[in-house]
C-alpha cells in the first residue's frame, strides 16, 4: 500500500453514485500494522526522490500527506497535551480517523448543538466531553459542527492518520472549555480571521478616527461574520453612528442571518433605552 495507491483508490470511490465521505472507511478494510508500515515507507521514499531531485536535505515536517476534493490525508500526533488551551473550536470538516497504535487510545469527544444553516444564530454550550475509544487501525467517522475531537488531551500518545473533508461551512464557533459557553464566531480562513482580529482591537482600542474604514467595511462584500464584527466596532467607537449603521443598512442585508442580528440589536438598544 502506497499514498498514491491509497490516494487512487479515494478518486475512484468518490466517483461512485451516491458517494457519502462515511464511504472512506472502505479504505481501510483489513488494514494492519504491516499495511501501515508500507504507507509510511512510500512517504519517506517520496520524500528522498524529491530531495535528490531537487537538491534540498532529506527532511520534512509536513504532516500533510495527500489531497484529492473531499480526500484530504494528513498524519498527526496525539496525546501531547502540552498546550492547554482555554478554548476550543468546532470544527468544519467531517473526519475519519484512524489509529496507528497497537494499543487503544481514548480521546475525549466534545457534542456540539451547531446547526449548519444557521451558524451566524448564537449556539447552545457544548455537551461535557466523553471518552470515545480508539481501537487500533479500524476507522471511526466524526462529524463537522457536531463532533469536537480533543485531540490534546487523548489519553497516550499516539500516531493517527485523519482524512478530512473540505468544509461544510465557512464559519465556526469557539468556545471555553471549562464553562462549556460559545465565546465568539470565527472565520475559517487565517486571512479573514486577521482582519477580523483587527477589527476587534480597533473597536476595543481605537479611538473614533477610525470609524470610517470599519464603517466601509461593514458595508463591503466583505463576509458577513467580518461586517457584523465591523457594525460593532463602529458602535463601539460612535452609538449614534453604529445605530444609524444598523438602521440604514444592515437591517436590509442580502444575508438574512446578519439582517435578522442586525433587527434584534435594534430591539435590544431600544428597550434598553427606554
Amino acid at each position: 500500500m502506497t499514498i498514491a495507491g491509497m490516494t487512487s483508490m479515494a478518486e475512484q470511490l468518490m466517483t461512485r453514485k451516491g458517494f457519502v465521505f462515511a464511504d472512506f472507511c472502505e479504505l481501510f478494510t483489513e488494514f494492519n500494522h504491516a499495511l501501515a508500515c508500507q504507507l509510511f515507507n512510500s512517504v519517506l521514499e517520496a520524500v528522498l526522490k524529491q530531495s535528490v531531485s531537487e537538491g534540498k536535505s532529506a527532511y520534512s515536517d509536513q504532516v500533510h500527506l495527500a489531497e484529492s476534493g473531499e480526500f484530504n490525508l494528513s498524519l498527526v500526533v496525539v496525546g501531547e497535551g502540552v498546550l492547554n488551551h482555554q478554548t476550543i473550536c468546532a470544527s468544519e470538516f467531517d473526519m475519519i480517523v484512524v489509529s496507528l497504535s497497537s494499543e487503544p487510545v481514548s480521546i475525549p469527544v466534545y457534542r456540539a448543538l451547531l446547526d449548519v444553516n444557521h451558524l451566524f444564530e448564537r449556539p447552545e454550550p457544548l455537551v461535557a466531553p466523553v471518552s470515545h475509544r480508539l481501537d487500533p487501525f479500524s476507522p471511526v467517522v466524526f462529524h463537522a459542527y457536531r463532533d469536537i475531537v480533543d485531540l490534546e488531551n487523548a489519553d497516550t500518545k499516539a500516531p493517527l492518520l485523519i482524512i478530512h473533508s473540505l468544509p461544510r461551512g465557512s464559519v465556526t464557533w469557539v468556545y471555553e472549555r471549562e464553562s462549556l459557553q460559545p465565546l465568539n464566531l470565527t472565520d475559517n480562513n487565517l486571512q479573514k480571521s486577521r482582519i477580523q482580529l483587527a477589527v476587534r482591537v480597533i473597536g476595543d482600542m481605537g479611538s473614533e478616527e477610525y470609524a470610517d474604514t470599519l464603517e466601509a467595511l461593514a458595508t463591503s462584500d466583505f463576509d458577513h461574520f467580518v461586517r457584523w464584527e465591523a457594525a460593532e466596532s463602529v458602535y463601539k467607537l460612535n452609538e449614534q453612528r453604529g445605530i444609524e449603521l444598523l438602521q440604514q443598512h444592515l437591517v436590509n442585508d442580502t444575508n438574512q442571518s446578519l439582517a435578522k442580528s442586525a433587527r434584534q440589536t435594534l430591539v435590544n438598544l431600544t428597550s434598553g433605552e427606554g
